[in-house]
């Protein structure tokens, strides 16, 4: 066996081994790493010039890493080994390779996505047809669509529709003469590609970029243009990079491979590198084995035995789009129809309404299509006034409401199940004026909450240069962001306005204003859809039935595989091997979990 460290051979202490632990990231997060390895000092000169004049106050006062490579026969590994003890006869170590190694660097830690120089607003005042088109580049930048302050009500990049030709349907935009500024939302593979390139790193971004879907993933977070904060840093949360790139993979259920070594980021879906581990057959497999049924304290780790579900939000609309309570409470009295054309046929009559109850009507029942797999309400959003014989009438006009598209996937229903939260979460659309329809809202705070930041910008409040703000806002004891999530929505430029104001598509289902027709769209930020390929569960498992095999290999598998054993499929959660000066013994450990058929 070879161990070479910072490029020079080492020598493991006489009648020493080590264990070596590959473990699936679907668990645990990591990838390799060995238990403790010692190495002897005295009298093994190869040892004291590899580690050289380290000493016990080196190891206790800074982490003591070192390049790493571990060789025999078919295992290879390339990662970095860390001091853990030493003294005048032995140093301790233990070696981490890939996410492990990462998990271990600190080196993001303290580098925050809202301090970072990001780039700004584009300078000037485009057309509305300019403003609103990304540019079909593979990382378009970011575009200036309209939107609401929750707090004034006032709406942002506001613009109107005057018609040219009625017969051919022509018109177009300009802006309203109050909107003398822009603000501009940018997308969000441009803010990850300039996070890199902020802190130093080299990003291949090139499977985001081939995603049709992904690419059009739009940050909606921004400020007023009267405030001038164009810098795209400044709208966004108080995360560290590794906090960002954290919560990231969980929202596109994707892999950032961050090498702190090369400086490099990569990037890909977890579905295709699940895919493309493939399956491996243990043969040599040992009569030796156990399994133990899980109890409450000891919850599998698997990621894909887990309940998925967006941070919780407080704007008007978060109670339409995660509802899972209200799903449980009515969905056996829901009306079921096959299909979403045959939902819509017959419901149209309820486009608008009178205000009144009727008894076993569908104006207050739940409404399911099994082909779209979605619930809707009726919902009311305007009403007009009139006058009858005897008094004040309304007819109200009624838009059918998508309920609990974005509930979560619920893999386990029991109220004490582990929840992982997604803080990327849909932005909120929702029906302003109608003469502009459906618009972006969003909510934000400020730096200090005492300040008026966050006000009805015509107010004028008193603004302060950026220096000023940290100044006064003090050391992290007042906000430290204008918002604390990502507010995620689509936009490729192809949205038929139809003269009404154009917004970021986060439904997956858009139903014309009558109630005629409906189209599917290509985006999708759904977690309970069971056909969405991007957010299907891949290999569910029976998280209660721990697997131990003991099996003879001269390498250890890719644990990301699936493993056919005794005509059973499971998946992996770790391998781990024994490493002596002969080098990997060929009797192997691993733990597995069923796969359910």
């Amino acid at each position: 066996m070879e161990i070479r460290i910072n490029g020079r051979d080492a020598v493991l202490k006489s009648g020493t081994s080590f264990e070596y632990v590959a473990e699936n990231r679907m668990f645990s997060g990591s990838d390799g790493y060995t238990l403790s390895i010692t190495f002897p000092l005295k009298d093994c000169p190869e040892n004291i010039a590899v580690f050289g004049n380290i000493n016990r106050a080196d190891v206790v006062a800074r982490k003591v890493i070192f390049e790493c490579e571990i060789r025999h026969g078919k295992f290879f590994k390339f990662g970095s080994i860390t001091v853990n003890e030493i003294n005048a006869s032995e140093v301790k170590c233990q070696f981490l390779e890939g996410r492990s190694e990462r998990n271990f660097s600190q080196t993001f830690d303290d580098i925050f996505i809202n301090e970072l120089d990001l780039g700004q607003w584009p300078s000037g005042k485009l057309d509305p047809a300019e403003a609103w088109r990304p540019g079909y580049s593979a990382r378009p930048e970011a575009v200036a669509l309209p939107w609401v302050n929750d707090y004034s009500g006032n709406i942002q990049n506001l613009a109107e529709y005057t018609v040219d030709d009625a017969s051919q349907n022509r018109g177009h935009y300009s802006w309203h003469p109050d909107t003398w500024g822009l603000s501009w939302q940018p997308y969000l593979i441009t803010i990850v590609a300039r996070i890199c390139e902020a802190v130093g790193y080299a990003a291949d971004l090139s499977a985001w970029e081939r995603s049709e879907e992904h690419r059009w993933l739009l940050v909606c977070n921004c400020l007023p243009a009267a405030w001038y904060t164009p810098q795209y840093a400044r709208a966004l949360p108080h995360w560290t990079v590794a906090e960002f790139f954290e919560k990231l993979e969980l929202f596109l259920n994707a892999e950032f491979e961050i090498n702190h070594r090369a400086k490099t980021v990569g990037f890909a879906f977890t579905h295709d590198l699940v895919n493309a581990s493939g399956s491996v057959e243990l043969r040599d497999v040992l009569d030796e084995h156990s399994t133990e049924v899980s109890v409450e304290d000891a919850r599998c780790e698997y990621a894909e035995a887990k309940n998925l579900v967006y941070k919780e939000c407080d704007h008007a609309v978060w109670k339409y789009y995660s509802c899972d309570w209200f799903i449980k409470a009515w969905k056996d009295r829901a009306v079921v129809y096959e299909s979403m054309r045959e939902l819509l046929a017959a419901n149209k009559g309820w486009r608008t309404w009178d205000g009144q109850h009727h008894r076993n009507s569908q104006i207050d029942r739940l409404l399911y299509a099994k082909d779209a797999d979605a619930y809707f309400v009726i919902r009311a959003v305007s009403r007009t006034a009139y006058f009858d014989r005897f008094r004040l009438r309304f007819t109200y006009k009624c838009v059918l409401q998508p309920v609990n598209l974005f509930g979560g996937r619920i893999v386990d229903d029991a109220e004490d199940a582990d929840h992982i939260e997604i803080e990327f979460v849909p932005a909120r659309i929702d029906y302003t004026e109608e003469k502009y329809g459906k618009v972006l809202f969003l909510s934000f705070s400020g730096y200090d909450e005492d300040n008026g930041t966050g006000e009805d910008e015509s107010d004028y409040p008193f603004m302060q240069t950026h220096t000023i703000q940290s100044l006064e806002a003090g050391e992290k004891k007042k906000k430290a962001e204008y918002y604390d999530r990502i507010y995620i929505g689509f936009w490729d430029g192809a949205q038929n306005t139809r003269g009404k104001l154009p917004y970021p598509q986060v439904e997956d289902i858009e139903i014309a204003d009558d109630w005629s027709n409906f189209s599917y769209l290509h985006f999708n930020m759904r977690l309970n859809n069971r056909q969405l390929q991007s957010r299907r569960i891949i290999h569910r498992i029976d998280p209660m039935k721990k697997t131990t095999f003991k099996f003879l290999a001269d390498n250890i598998p890719d644990v990301r595989a699936v493993f056919h054993i005794h005509g059973k499929k499971y998946v992996c959660e770790k391998i781990t091997a024994t490493f002596t000066e002969q080098g990997m013994s060929q009797l192997l450990k691993g733990v597995f979990y069923p796969i359910a058929e």
